[in-house]
C-alpha cells in the first residue's frame, strides 16, 4: 500500500494553549490512532506534527487524519490544517519530509511547495515547465521571519524536482538583493540588479532571486516599481523572481501584487508574523540541536524575555529567539559552574527558568497585588477604586444573570503619578482574583502601534494585541494617535480601528490601559465615540504634594541605603521651596523628578567614596545638596522668566 507524509498543522492559539497545559498535542493525537492504521512518527513537536502513514491514496489519508483529529480533539476540530505528500522514497519524497520537518510558521511556503510536488511531474509530462520558470513569487514576510532561508530552501526545492535541464543541473544557489533609495548599508540600485544578472545562463549558478521592493511602497512608488518589473521580464526564463515586502493587510498587499501583475506572472504567498508558540518550538530545537533539553514549563518565561524583546520596536523574529537561546545557554554554564563549585551536583543538560535572564526583579512576588498597592504613597482612593472594579467584575464572573462589565480603563494625570506602576500592579490583582489569565504587563508608547507603510498598522497593533492576551496593555501618551484633526496620511486612526476591534473581541482576556494627561485623553475619546464606550473606567492621578514627594525619596533612601543625620531634614525643605507654578507645570515629573534626584544624590556618594578610598555607601547631606543643585533639579534655573522687548 502506498504512503503518504502528513504533516498536522496546530493553530498557533490551540498550540500555546496545549503548552500551557504542559501537554504534546501530537502525542494526544497518536493515542488516538485506530487499531490496525500503519503510521510512524516521523517529528513531534508543540505547533505540528508529521506522520508518515499508509493509504490507498492522498485524499484518503488526509480523511484519515482529520478522523483521528476529531476523535482526539472534539471541541477543537477547526485548529489544524493538514499538507499530504507522497513518501515513496524518492528524493523529492524526502526532500518534502526535510521542508516539512524544519520550518516554523512557514505553512503557506510548505502548501506552496507541496501543490509544486504534485504538479511539476505533469507540467513535465506535457513539456510546459517553461510556465514554471515564468512564474514570480510575491512574500509577504516580516523581517527576521526566514525569508534568506526560504530562498535557500526553495532554490534548492526547484534543483532537486528537475525544474532545470541537465545543462543547468548545479543552479541550486539563490541570490538576495535589498533595492533602495541610496546604495550603501545593505541596499543596491536596480541598475545593479540587473547588471549582476545579465550573465550566460550557462555560467550562473543562481536559480532564485530574492529581491525587497519594501523601498517602493514608501510614497506608494508604484510607476517606479511597474518600472522594474518591466526589466525583469525578459529574465525571467533564467530566474524565478521571489520579491519580499513586510506582511500587510491584504488589501494593501494585494495592490503591490497587482502592480507586479501587469507585467509578471505572480502568485502571492503571505507568512504571517511569528507566534510565540512557533518561536518556543524553534527555540526548543536550537537547545536540542547544541546538546541540552527543556520542556514547557519554560513556555511563560521565554515569552515574558520576548516581550520584553520587542517593546523598543526591533524585533528579529527567528534571529532574537537564537539570541536569547544562546543566552540562556551562557546563563546556565555561569550558574553550574558556581553550583559545582561548591560541591552541589547538577543536570548539566537540562535548561529551566532561571537561566533565562530577566532585568529587574525575576522573582515572583511574595506579596499581593492589593498589598504592593497600599506601599504606594498617596494612593488611598485609587486603590479603593481597583478593590470596587475588580469585585464588580468577579460579581460578574459567577453570577450568570450578570453582563461582565467591559474592563479597560483610561489613566489620566501627569507624568510621575504612578500610571505605568499602578496597571503593573493592577495586573497581578487581576491574575490573583482570576479576572485575568496571565497577568503580565505589556508597556507601549501608543505611537509604537503605527507602522512605516499603508497596510502595516493593523498587522503591527493586532500582533501586539495578541501578545497581550491575558494581560495587560498599557499604552502611554495615548492620544498621540489621534490630536484631533482628520489627517488621512496619519496611521494613528488605523491603529486605533484595530485596537477598538481587538479592545471588543477579546473583552473577556485582555485589558487595555491608555494612560496621558486628563486634557489630551479627552481630545482623543472625544473623537472616537467607539472608545469611550469600551473604556468605561477612568482612574486619575493627582500630582503629589510637597510632602508626598519627601515621602516617596526618603522611603527609597531608606530602603537601599544607610544615611547620616541631617540629610532627611535637607531633602525635606528642599521639597517644602518647590513653588506651585514648577508643580503644576507639563515639565514637572512628580515621582519621576522624585527618583532622579534620588538616583543622583547617591551617584554622588559613590563617586565621593571611590575617591576616599572608602568602602561603605553612606549618604550624606552633602551628597543631596551636590545633587539638588545641578540644574535639571534647580527649579530657578528652568521656570526663571527673562523679560526683554
Amino acid at each position: 500500500m502506498p504512503s503518504f507524509y502528513a504533516r498536522i498543522n496546530f493553530s498557533c492559539s490551540f498550540a500555546q494553549s496545549m503548552i500551557e497545559k504542559h501537554v504534546s498535542p501530537f502525542s494526544v493525537f497518536m493515542d488516538n490512532l485506530p487499531r490496525g492504521t500503519v503510521a510512524e512518527c516521523v517529528s513531534e513537536r508543540y505547533t505540528f506534527g508529521i506522520i508518515k502513514i499508509d493509504s490507498p491514496t492522498a485524499d484518503e489519508c488526509c480523511r484519515t487524519v482529520d478522523d483521528i483529529w476529531a476523535r482526539s480533539f472534539p471541541e477543537n476540530i477547526p485548529d489544524h490544517s493538514v499538507l499530504i505528500t507522497p513518501a515513496d522514497g524518492t528524493d523529492p519524497s524526502e526532500l518534502m519530509c526535510v521542508i516539512y520537518k524544519v520550518y516554523y510558521g512557514f505553512e503557506p511556503y510548505q502548501a506552496l511547495v507541496t501543490e509544486l510536488t504534485a504538479a511539476i511531474p505533469l507540467m513535465k509530462e506535457r513539456g510546459a515547465l517553461s510556465a514554471l520558470r515564468n512564474r514570480n513569487y510575491l512574500f509577504a514576510i516580516d523581517n527576521g521571519c526566514g525569508f534568506t532561508r526560504l530562498l535557500s530552501s526553495f532554490g534548492d526545492y526547484l534543483h532537486r524536482m528537475g525544474v532545470y535541464e541537465s545543462t543547468e543541473s548545479k543552479r541550486t544557489k539563490y541570490a538576495e538583493y535589498r533595492i533602495g533609495k541610496e546604495t550603501g548599508n545593505g541596499c543596491v540600485s536596480v541598475d545593479d540588479v540587473i547588471g549582476d544578472l545579465k550573465v550566460d545562463p550557462n555560467e550562473t549558478e543562481t536559480s532564485v532571486i530574492g529581491i525587497d521592493i519594501t523601498y517602493f511602497l514608501e510614497g506608494n512608488k508604484f510607476d517606479e516599481l511597474r518600472a522594474v518589473a518591466r526589466r525583469l521580464y525578459s529574465l525571467q526564463d533564467q530566474y524565478i523572481f521571489a520579491f519580499r515586502i513586510p506582511f500587510l493587510e491584504k488589501k494593501a498587499m494585494d495592490e503591490i501584487a497587482d502592480v507586479i501583475s501587469d507585467v509578471m506572472f505572480v502568485k502571492t504567498v503571505q507568512i504571517p508574523p511569528l507566534h510565540d508558540a512557533a518561536l518556543f518550538d524553534f527555540a526548543c530545537d536550537e537547545l536540542r540541536r547544541m546538546g541540552y533539553s527543556c520542556n514547557s514549563t519554560l513556555y511563560e518565561t521565554f515569552c515574558t524575555k520576548l516581550r520584553a524583546e520587542k517593546l523598543d520596536g526591533r524585533f528579529y523574529g527567528f534571529k532574537t529567539a537564537e539570541k536569547v537561546v544562546y543566552e540562556m545557554i551562557f546563563q546556565k554554564t555561569a550558574r553550574d559552574h558556581e553550583a559545582e563549585s561548591n560541591g552541589r551536583t547538577v543536570d548539566r543538560e537540562f535548561i529551566d527558568v532561571s537561566d533565562i535572564y530577566l532585568s529587574g526583579n525575576r522573582q515572583k512576588a511574595v506579596r499581593s497585588g492589593y498589598d504592593e498597592l497600599a506601599e504606594l504613597i498617596g494612593m488611598e482612593k485609587i486603590s479603593a477604586k481597583v478593590r470596587e472594579i475588580a469585585a464588580q467584575v468577579k460579581l460578574s464572573i459567577v453570577n450568570e444573570k450578570l453582563d461582565r462589565p467591559c474592563i479597560h480603563m483610561r489613566f489620566v494625570g501627569a507624568p510621575g503619578t504612578g500610571k505605568t506602576t499602578v496597571a503593573r500592579i493592577i495586573g497581578q490583582i487581576f491574575r490573583e482574583e482570576g479576572i485575568l489569565r496571565k497577568g503580565a504587563f505589556l508597556e507601549y508608547s501608543a505611537r509604537a502601534l503605527c507602522a512605516e507603510y499603508v497596510g502595516q498598522t493593523a498587522v503591527r497593533t493586532a500582533s501586539i494585541c495578541r501578545d497581550a492576551y491575558g494581560s495587560v496593555l498599557f499604552l502611554d501618551e495615548a492620544y498621540a494617535l489621534y490630536d484631533g484633526t482628520r489627517q488621512s496620511n496619519d496611521y494613528g486612526k488605523e491603529a486605533l480601528t484595530t485596537l477598538i476591534s481587538e479592545m471588543e473581541n477579546h473583552r473577556d482576556d485582555m485589558l487595555v490601559i491608555m494612560a496621558g494627561y486628563t486634557d489630551d485623553m479627552q481630545t482623543l475619546m472625544d473623537g472616537n465615540a467607539g472608545l469611550r464606550s469600551r473604556m468605561p473606567f477612568m482612574i486619575e492621578f493627582p500630582n503629589y504634594t510637597r510632602r508626598q514627594l519627601y515621602e516617596i525619596f526618603m522611603l527609597m533612601v531608606r530602603k537601599h541605603f544607610e544615611y547620616e543625620p541631617g540629610l532627611d531634614a535637607e531633602a525635606e525643605r528642599f521639597f517644602n521651596s518647590l513653588s506651585q507654578e514648577y508643580m503644576d507645570s507639563r515639565e514637572f515629573a512628580n515621582a519621576r523628578f522624585v527618583r532622579n534626584l534620588y538616583e543622583r544624590t547617591w551617584s554622588k556618594c559613590a563617586t565621593r567614596v571611590t575617591l576616599d578610598g572608602q568602602a561603605e555607601l553612606k549618604l550624606t547631606k552633602q551628597d543631596f545638596i551636590a545633587a539638588s543643585g545641578e540644574k535639571e533639579f534647580c527649579e530657578k534655573l528652568q521656570t526663571e522668566k527673562h523679560i526683554g522687548f
